[in-house]
């Protein structure tokens, strides 16, 4: 590859002597090893560039043009024939780096801590509900992301689709059950073994992320923003004491069909950190106890 480069190097330098002995000439090209390298030569400017014959049509795959004292060079030409230079390679990588693109931090999965809390953010024990905390969880899987660049490529807007579960267990004697009326009431009257409220949903974020550089290194974020939420199946298991533990399960519990939360994360390359608030009733009005979703965990980005 050195000898690639020295001949290559060599034939531009020649090529200049024979100009400076021949002023009439103004452009010349010379043919190397499926390579092209024209010089165009005009008062107070040089201009060199390579191209690739090998490709249809031809690529420029080098460009200098020297004037005044003054260079401007494209070194294309490593990357595109082979060259292994480590100083132009050190260049290109740097400006690879620079020339950088936002990473939305959406798609991925998700594992946290699931709660009840009032719209104070009292968490737990509220309206007569009472969670298992240690039991009670979240987990999530997001498949699409996007992200629209803002500012600097520092700050853009995350949106996406993904899918997420709820899982509430409740402690003691606390029990949901329906009155007459269709409505979702809390009773505390023996104490159940088994006593479970599943959610899914599908859920689209609008988050707005920082990414702040600092010298080449863009791996830290930060976003917040809302996330909407579609329900599209409810479960609610619980192991009845009184006849052997046989297990009851209730699918339409006036869980509400769409909602929002608010979510905040940050972290540093694939790995970060969430919050999320749902202002939202979990029940639909007046059909169930108002508490809201509170939740917070870890996530691992695709």
């Amino acid at each position: 590859m050195k000898r690639q480069l020295a001949f290559v190097l060599g034939i531009i330098l020649a090529t200049l002597m024979l100009k400076a002995n021949d002023p009439a000439r103004n452009d010349t090209t010379v043919r190397f090893k499926n390579k092209t390298i024209l010089i165009e030569d005009s008062i107070g400017q040089m201009k060199v560039n390579i191209f690739d014959n090998d490709s249809t049509p031809y690529k420029k795959v080098y460009e200098g043009i020297f004037s005044d004292g003054k260079s401007y060079e494209k070194w294309t030409v490593v990357e595109e024939i082979g060259l292994n230079i480590p100083i132009f390679n050190k260049m290109i990588t740097h400006k690879k780096r620079r020339d950088y693109s936002m990473n939305a931090h959406w798609a991925g999965i998700g594992w946290g801590f699931a709660n009840v809390a009032d719209k104070d953010l009292n968490i737990n024990d509220i309206n007569k509900v009472s969670l298992k905390s240690q039991s009670s969880n979240e987990f999530y899987l997001n498949l699409i992301e996007h992200i629209v660049p803002l500012y600097r490529n520092n700050i853009g807007l995350t949106t996406g689709f993904g899918m997420g579960w709820h899982n509430y267990f409740f402690r003691g004697k606390c029990r949901l059950a329906k009155n007459d009326d269709g409505d979702v009431i809390v009773k505390n009257d023996i104490d159940y073994g088994y006593n479970r409220l599943r959610t899914y949903q599908l859920t689209v974020p609008l988050l707005l992320e920082w990414q702040p550089t600092f010298q080449s290194n863009r791996k830290f974020y930060l976003s917040a923003g809302l996330v909407g939420c579609f329900n599209v199946y409810t479960s609610y298991k619980y192991s009845d004491p009184t006849r052997d533990n046989v297990k009851r399960s209730d699918k339409d519990m006036n869980v509400r069909p769409l909602s929002v939360d608010v979510m905040v994360q940050g972290g540093y390359g694939d790995f970060g950190l969430f919050a999320k608030y749902s202002p939202c009733s979990l029940f639909e009005s007046g059909k169930g106890p108002d508490v809201r979703g509170v939740s917070f965990g870890a996530t691992l980005n695709f």
